[in-house]
């Protein structure tokens, strides 16, 4: 069973330091620290989660709570990932040319948005969810109707009130957005049709927020994923933590040893920290047999070509380098 964070500050606080004493605030930043050390030394269980996303036009953004996309769905199918090197599939699902499993590709750039508004110009609008959060200023990288670049400002109201802004525009490229206590709803306002769509929520740990967005299968309204998560730092004491105790005191101590210049302790205390949070894996692990991942042929990449003497076709050899 997981531990809040403020269980967890209990059990580590007397391993913070040399001296065993620190406050709740220290034990707090001793706590993030360990499970930032911990955090991508393994493809931890506690890790990854289930998510389904509506897709809009095609398309779907990976919200800022998850880093990468491990495995998908297209109602009961597995999609593939593009140019991922094994994928997720199924024989039917290879040779079905209508099929909905054909692929899951990477747009590419970062996006600010999940949906892009393009009936008419609009307003920026801004929606605050929570009262503490009034006054916040966004700003937004935004194109107006000639195709130039401008930094619009938009502070947000008492909610539900919509703050806009005063320049109508036909895209966003770029919010520069502070840690709120709440989410904060962006809205295009067209003023033509006197009507708010909604475009992004930005999450109160969303700092600057960019997204990677994926192009789906046609037709296709929504996906399920298997997702890693992206690393915050706990602040709500009511939060879990992701590590159970024993792991977090050995990373606690290794992180007294980095301070005290000692690799050699800090590698051992790490390694034991690392072997505790593995013993609580082991209780998830089903020893069954899994399907098939089928490795994407079509790439000839991860070859070392070596040619030795003449030039005859027994003189070439070719080793694949194995993951």
């Amino acid at each position: 069973m997981a531990d809040t964070l403020e269980e967890m500050v209990e059990v580590v606080k007397g391993f913070v330091g040399d001296s065993g004493v620190c406050s709740y605030d220290r034990a707090v930043k001793a706590v993030n620290q360990a499970r930032r050390l911990l955090w991508n030394k393994k493809a931890w269980t506690s890790q990854e989660e289930y998510v389904q996303i509506c897709c809009v036009n095609d398309c779907f953004t990976l919200p800022s709570r998850y880093e990468q996309i491990k495995l998908a769905w297209i109602g009961n199918r597995p999609a593939s990932l593009a140019d991922e090197w094994f994928n997720a599939t199924d024989s039917y699902a290879l040779h079905a040319d209508q099929s909905c499993h054909r692929g899951i590709v990477e747009v590419g750039g970062l996006h600010v948005l999940f949906r892009d508004y393009t009936t008419h110009p609009y307003q920026i609008g801004v929606m605050a969810e929570e009262t503490e959060d009034i006054g916040v200023e966004l700003m937004f990288e935004a194109q107006d109707q000639y195709d130039t670049y401008h930094k619009v400002k938009v502070t947000t109201d008492n909610p539900p009130t919509l703050a806009k802004s005063d320049l109508l525009v036909k895209g966003i490229r770029g919010v520069t957005k502070p840690i709120t206590k709440g989410r904060i709803r962006v809205y295009a306002y067209d003023t033509a049709l006197e009507a708010k769509t909604l475009i992004a929520i930005y999450q109160p740990n969303d700092a600057n927020p960019t997204f990677r967005r994926f192009k789906a299968p046609r037709t296709c309204e929504c996906i399920t994923l298997y997702a890693s998560k992206k690393y915050f730092d706990l602040t709500d004491p009511k939060e879990l933590v992701e590590f159970n105790a024993d792991a977090m005191i050995y990373a606690v101590l290794a992180l007294n040893s980095r301070e005290n210049r000692k690799a050699q302790e800090f590698m051992a205390n790490l390694s034991m920290a690392v072997q505790e949070q593995e013993k609580e894996m082991e209780g998830y692990e089903i020893p069954t047999a899994a399907p098939l991942r089928i490795a994407n042929f079509q790439r000839p990449e991860n070859l070392i070509g070596n040619y030795l003497g003449s030039p005859s076709a027994d003189d070439y050899f070719f080793q694949p380098s194995w993951p």
